[in-house]
């Protein structure tokens, strides 16, 4: 149930983190058994942060993330929408919008991935 809410259905091949992993809010009993993992984007873009600091670093940088998904439900209505779609189109996956607040990690990434996709 969890493993997949990490990446399902989100871009594969980007260098940015943000753009391949989500943060899901979860009740506390939730997030205390997935040990704060629904914090996968923070997770990922600082992986030396403990569990437990987690909520606040997603507090401290939330300004230059993706919106969250409001629920594990939506997590799954999210992959599954992307998941079929992906049968017909391999190269398919579920966008997940910067804000407009955000730094890109390196210009060139972007501009890479941008150029890739024929923008």
């Amino acid at each position: 149930m969890t493993g997949l809410i990490q990446h399902g259905g989100l871009a594969e091949d980007v260098v940015d983190h943000r753009l391949n992993s989500r943060t899901v809010y979860m009740n506390r009993v939730s997030r205390w058994l997935y040990w704060n993992m629904n914090y996968h984007v923070e997770h990922h873009m600082f992986p030396m942060v403990p569990y437990h600091a987690l909520p606040r670093l997603h507090e401290v940088i939330k300004h230059d993330l993706p919106a969250p998904n409001a629920s594990i439900y939506a997590v799954y209505i999210e992959m599954t929408r992307a998941l079929l779609r992906q049968r017909k189109d391999p190269t398919h996956c579920a966008r997940k919008a910067l804000p407009a607040t955000a730094r890109p990690y390196r210009d060139a990434f972007h501009d890479i991935e941008i150029a890739s996709e024929g923008v």
